[in-house]
């Protein structure tokens, strides 16, 4: 009966890894659609709005300055 309890925690911790994961997944995957969406010299803002970047060097499509 050890057995089964200590398997049973090791699924839960990889069942907790998991939703960690697709987590961070879905996470990094709306980060790369905001970057890839937003037009160059405006900053998503918290609440998904774009504003002016003050100062914002205007990018070449298709290049990225540092």
């Amino acid at each position: 009966m050890a057995k089964v309890d200590e398997r049973m925690a090791l699924v839960d911790a990889l069942e907790t890894q998991l939703a960690t994961a697709r987590t961070t997944a879905a996470n990094l995957l709306s980060a790369l659609v905001a970057e890839l969406t937003t037009p160059p010299g405006l900053v998503p803002s918290a609440n998904g709005a774009s504003s002016s970047q003050p100062g914002a060097t205007p990018q070449v499509k298709g290049r990225r300055t540092p």
